[in-house]
């Protein structure tokens, strides 16, 4: 067992200073929802009448390439917005559906708690400086975006590419990136979060176009971490992470990334 895999059955102000300074490389909390709602909400997912695909995002240049690594999504993603002007149709599509989309999923989930309302709850008690929804254009942001790999055979393109995921907008400050994802089905095998412990890379020295660098010939051996259904995992997504390839059945997971602000108010958003 990895030293800086922690376990815990809650979050806390010091685990999550931990793995914001970097001391630890992930924060694993067991039954953060019950199996119920895991149920539940996987099928809401898969059978959900918006169920789109979810692209990665790759800047080159300055143009951002959007690539079907075969994951889908329920829910709007801020990266849609990226190298678009502010009045596109692109930023008025997110903002217009962001408020919307998490209502849905507290309607949905009634009447039990929202797993990213009890997150962003829980979040604001124990951290001093608070938490909240992120309002990069002074709008609020989606929180708690589903994500959907239901077809198997391109499982192999998230687990080929190592990837870390930081802001294009440089006039958002933030001085560290994590993402919060809590899983309602894996695969009986594979479809493990492998993660690198290297330091966070700084974005001034993210690479543009990483998408040709052979990841897996550059980093250490990897850790590996098998979610369970229910379960809450937090790690640093400016590190080097992906997901092992699975051969059938799906994987759906619930993802906010957290932000860290420079007066440590932490901000969410998808």
């Amino acid at each position: 067992m990895n030293s800086k895999i922690i376990t815990n059955d809650k979050i806390t102000e010091d685990l999550l200073k931990k793995l914001f300074n970097e001391e630890i490389l992930a924060l694993r909390i067991p039954n953060y929802i019950s199996n119920y709602l895991s149920e539940k909400l996987t099928n809401f997912y898969l059978n959900h009448p918006k169920l789109e695909c979810h692209p990665h995002d790759l800047k080159v240049n300055d143009e951002i390439q959007l690539v079907d690594y075969g994951v889908d999504r329920v829910g709007v993603s801020y990266n849609t917005t990226f190298g678009h002007l502010k009045n596109s149709p692109n930023y008025k599509n997110y903002f217009n559906k962001a408020i919307p989309a998490i209502r849905e999923i507290r309607q949905e989930c009634a009447p039990n708690i929202a797993p990213f309302d009890k997150l962003r709850l829980e979040l604001d008690e124990i951290w001093s400086p608070g938490a909240s929804i992120a309002n990069f254009e002074g709008k609020k942001m989606h929180v708690g975006i589903a994500r959907i790999m239901k077809r198997p055979e391109k499982s192999y393109m998230v687990e080929k590419q190592p990837h870390y995921d930081g802001l294009q907008q440089k006039g958002v400050k933030i001085r560290g990136q994590f993402s919060a994802n809590i899983y309602i089905a894996m695969p009986n095998t594979g479809g493990e979060l492998e993660l690198w412990d290297v330091p966070g890379i700084p974005t001034d020295q993210f690479i543009e176009d990483s998408s040709e660098i052979n990841w897996r010939e550059i980093l250490p051996q990897s850790v590996l971490v098998k979610p369970e259904v229910g379960e809450l995992v937090i790690i640093n997504t400016r590190k080097p992470h992906a997901v092992r390839n699975f051969t059938e059945n799906y994987r759906i997971s619930l993802q906010s990334f957290i932000g860290v602000k420079e007066d440590e108010h932490l901000m969410i958003w998808n």
